[in-house]
């Protein structure tokens, strides 16, 4: 094993060790933390200098994230105007390891002329921050991973761990579900699979591929060409839809030579296409037309009998689906 390899596996052997021995004696008021912020009728401000000031971010990102909304508040940008933020009902969740750091301690006195609630996660009972919280949750450490003791490592990994513990324990009291993480997460991919709509990705206006039941061979190769989906819905004037040609099935009459330029979309056309009404899930449209014994690339969407828009098995890929 390499000296250097060697280095890494012992650091992290001494956080894990540090994570084991904070589980083992997890302080009893990680559970009133999370009574008094689920009994909030305000949000969770997270603050924290330095290190503990990016576990904070991050902690509040998991919070608000997961149906509790929450904030991240450095000490020194609250001393120049966005202690504005905190408000009477809020909790404001404290990370600090020695619990003296200074612009910490300055900000407890706007806190509670605020009227807001203040926990404090730190590894130091009798620090002037743990003095003036309304809780302290300890966050005793074991050892830092740092050979000088010097940076923060053990001890960040195992607040930033309180805190997403928290935050789960949140959400299930919440009974927040996968339909609610999707709306804030809307650009993810399981965001979009519980919240994109087929009506959201489809084709539709000038981008609709459609022909009437009269139009010849040039109309519907045209119409196909144009519109660069493959394929064209044959439509009456109220947009009834009547069928569906597809270049394959342009291509499989010209190989049997069952037509000619004067033939008809109504002759050509499939009367009985799979279709997808309106409304229903982008996610489940694509599963459907994949999980097909004959899998199909593109589908008309309709609202009963109406042709709304096309939707092909491209357009729902690209979607991230």
């Amino acid at each position: 094993m390499g000296e250097a390899l060697d280095k890494v596996q012992k650091a992290l052997d001494i956080e894990i060790e540090a994570i084991r021995y904070f589980r083992d004696n997890l302080d009893p008021k990680a559970e009133k933390a999370v009574e008094l912020i689920f009994a909030s009728s305000g949000k969770v401000i997270v603050t924290g200098v330095g290190k503990s000031g990016d576990v904070g971010k991050k902690i509040a990102s998991t919070l608000s994230s997961t149906g509790t909304p929450a904030f991240f508040l450095h000490p020194s940008d609250a001393a120049h105007g966005d202690a504005g933020i905190v408000a009477q009902g809020d909790v404001v969740l404290a990370i600090g390891k020695s619990g003296e750091s200074e612009e910490l301690l300055n900000l407890i006195p706007t806190i509670k002329n605020l009227g807001a609630k203040l926990i404090s996660l730190t590894a130091n009972p009798d620090s002037r921050l743990a003095q003036d919280s309304d809780l302290v949750v300890l966050t005793p450490v074991l050892k830092e991973a740092c050979p000088l003791e010097l940076a923060p490592t053990s001890s960040t990994t195992i607040a930033l761990m309180l805190g997403d513990a928290i935050a789960m324990a949140l959400m299930e009291m919440r009974n927040f579900q996968k339909e609610d993480f999707a709306l804030y997460h809307p650009a993810g991919r399981l965001g979009k699979r519980l919240s994109l709509r087929v009506d959201d990705v489809m084709r539709k206006g000038e981008r609709l591929p459609k022909v009437f039941p009269e139009a010849n061979l040039e109309v519907v190769l045209s119409e196909i060409t144009a519109k660069l989906i493959g394929a064209t819905a044959v439509v009456g004037r109220d947009d009834t839809l009547f069928g569906v040609i597809t270049d394959y099935d342009v291509r499989k009459l010209l190989r049997e030579g069952k037509f000619h330029s004067d033939t008809k979309a109504s002759e050509m056309m499939n009367p009985k296409p799979v279709v997808f009404q309106s409304g229903i899930m982008a996610y489940d449209v694509l599963q459907a037309m994949e999980r097909r014994e004959r899998p199909i690339s593109i589908a008309p969407i309709v609202d009963r009998e109406k042709l709304l828009g096309f939707v092909s098995v491209h357009d729902l890929l690209q979607k991230g689906l």
